[in-house]
């Protein structure tokens, strides 16, 4: 594997990492929407997924890398409040929030930010490699 796959790799865990605190970062932004973007009461946010896959890096390269193939909503049930006072409250008084779990959220996007930090490291470990084997070339 050459110090180029390694920074290819590095990459595309930034790039999915990145995306997998975007999504957290929205679903905690969006935890309390209980109203669509057209404005229907009756349809909260549905809080979102990021499905990764192995990727190769190149078709003569045996490493493998990660990328995001699919946002998806996420399968857990809404909350329902007892609300009467709410504008969003249906006829029983119970108004419907979104299935955003903010500790889960908040550990999912610290994991990412984790994971995105070492990613970063691996790529500057590879380039400060790539330059010593330059100077190495040079004496």
């Amino acid at each position: 594997m050459s110090v180029f796959d390694t920074i290819r790799i590095a990459a595309s865990g930034l790039t999915a990492e990145r995306l997998r605190m975007d999504v957290a970062a929205s679903n905690i932004a969006n935890a309390q929407t209980t109203r669509t973007q057209n404005g229907q009461a009756s349809q909260p946010y549905e809080a979102e997924e990021v499905v990764f896959q192995a990727q190769q890096m190149g078709p003569e390269s045996a490493a493998q890398g990660v990328s995001a193939i699919a946002i998806v909503n996420s399968n857990a049930a809404n909350v329902r409040t007892y609300d009467p006072s709410s504008p969003d409250a249906d006829a029983s008084g119970f108004v419907t929030y979104p299935n955003v779990d903010i500790a889960s959220e908040m550990a999912d996007m610290m994991g990412a930010a984790r994971s995105y930090q070492i990613n970063a490291t691996a790529a500057q470990a590879a380039k400060q490699q790539a330059l010593d084997a330059i100077d190495l070339g040079k004496a």
